[in-house]
């Protein structure tokens, strides 16, 4: 027998539920289990802490108390303890103490802290010191110690810490990194972020909210959410892994900018990016899009890679351009049936992107949606000026059509390659260097290219989030 606010009431688990209700059968109490963060007893009283999602999708705590004699306190204990299994009990903690505002040591102590605590987590913190740090520490990290790694910053920091994550893993399977047709080998260790940072997209996709402490409770609770990532080769190099945006011409530009004026702090993305849509420049390139195989093919991706508009000047799909027919014939048709949708555009063109996590129109707006069997690659042509602002302006509100202007080309594919057209290499001993400066934005991050051509393709479910209550 026991007894929830000084009435005696019945408890039940079944299916993933835990249910109070009155001798009557009336209803109190009804938490899912995978929503408790914390049993705890103490003689003849047993608390439960567990979340609650409001209508901003924020998380909060809430306990409730149940008394009974201690057999059945013990009991009830053991039937809930024993579906906690899967939950993080050892974390290793990586803060940026300059994101954002320089707020990441003191969010983690006002909100993290104390949650980590109360629910039992053995962690292990590091505070770094200077950028790539995370990628230094994690390429010999001893990984079996712990249940995932938690990020307190920005983006910045998140994407520091999955390059690091992934190179590893692919290290301890032997993948060559520098192979831009390797499949790479996923993570089966999640990672948490704790926002802290002047954007914290990442987070906001996530859980809908940019709150720390629902990102806590997200990382207690333990749930999984798979996402893609994307590999930037360049010279038979790895560039970098892209987890959020991927962006060569005008992105790439804007960060290069922004990167001058770091002195203004977060404010610069806000400002500095204005003035490098006014001197934007166009980027002789030629763009070759992979397919997606037979296997990964949706049911509409052939039909949307037909839906091309191309300004006048490209090519278009009377120039498809085919493997050289020069292997055996099974080869050949082996190679056919896979890219028998094979498009190369040439021309100029003011940007090429692309987004690891792909955006949908839902709800009357883009929304993210994680672990897509696709890439989308928006190439943006020649246009106005006036145009480009409002087609720029709707992707920043997320507007449903914000990609529906004849001068963006759209791609499902698995991959893609841009060369430069035009561009002079100079060659000094090993060393190579573009004469011109061309730039990429990969999350955030701004990468001067050395070569003419760089190879982009996308890995599927390739690392792991903390997070739940996606919807």
């Amino acid at each position: 027998m026991f007894h929830f606010d000084h009435k005696i009431v019945n408890v039940s688990v079944c299916e993933g539920v835990m249910t109070l209700a009155t001798p009557e059968n009336d209803k109190l109490v009804s938490i899912e289990i995978r929503h408790m963060l914390k049993v705890s007893k103490k003689d003849g009283n047993l608390t439960v802490y567990y979340v609650k999602k409001k209508k901003n999708k924020t998380l909060n705590m809430r306990t409730i108390s149940l008394e009974a004699d201690f057999e059945d306190i013990q009991n009830l204990y053991c039937d809930l303890d024993v579906k906690f299994k899967g939950r993080p009990k050892s974390l290793l903690v990586i803060i940026n103490p300059n994101a954002g505002k320089k707020r990441g040591i003191k969010v983690y102590k006002k909100v993290a802290d104390s949650l980590f605590q109360l629910c039992g987590v053995k962690l292990d913190i590091i505070v770094t010191n200077r950028q790539n740090e995370p990628t230094e520490i994690l390429k010999n990290y001893d990984l079996s110690k712990i249940d995932g790694i938690v990020t307190v910053g920005g983006d910045g920091l998140y994407c520091e810490c999955m390059n690091g994550l992934v190179k590893r893993v692919q290290q301890d399977n032997s993948v060559n990194l520098d192979n831009h047709n390797a499949d790479i080998v996923s993570s089966a260790l999640p990672i948490g972020i704790i926002p802290a940072g002047s954007g914290d997209v990442i987070v906001q996709y996530l859980h809908g909210t940019r709150c720390a402490r629902t990102a806590v409770f997200h990382i207690l609770l333990g749930r999984h959410v798979d996402s893609n990532i994307v590999s930037v080769h360049a010279g038979r190099h790895l560039l970098s892994y892209s987890a959020l945006v991927l962006g060569f011409g005008l992105f790439g530009d804007m960060m290069h900018d922004c990167e001058k004026f770091r002195w203004m702090g977060p404010s610069r993305y806000n400002i500095i990016p204005l003035g490098s849509m006014l001197k934007r420049r166009e980027f002789d390139v030629e763009v070759e899009y992979y397919p997606l195989t037979q296997k990964e093919t949706p049911k509409t991706a052939r039909l949307y890679g037909r839906q091309m508009s191309l300004p006048n000047g490209f090519l278009s799909h009377s120039k498809l351009q085919r493997k050289q027919r020069t292997k055996s014939s099974s080869d050949l048709q082996k190679e056919n049936s896979v890219n028998e949708d094979l498009v190369k555009e040439e021309g100029r063109i003011y940007a090429v992107d692309s987004h690891a996590i792909m955006m949908k129109e839902k709800y009357g707006k883009m929304t993210p949606h994680f672990g897509q069997n696709s890439l989308m690659v928006y190439t943006t042509h020649k246009c106005t000026l006036p145009d480009h602002v409002s087609q720029l302006t709707k992707v920043k509100k997320e507007k449903p059509d914000c990609y529906d202007y004849k001068f963006v080309s759209k791609h499902e594919v698995s991959g893609y390659r841009v060369k430069l057209l035009n561009a002079t290499v100079n060659t000094a001993g090993n060393n190579k260097e573009l004469q011109k400066d061309y730039y990429i934005n990969c999350d955030g991050e701004c990468i001067r290219l050395k070569e003419p051509v760089f190879n982009v393709k996308l890995h599927r479910n390739a690392v792991k989030f903390f997070g739940d209550f996606a919807d």
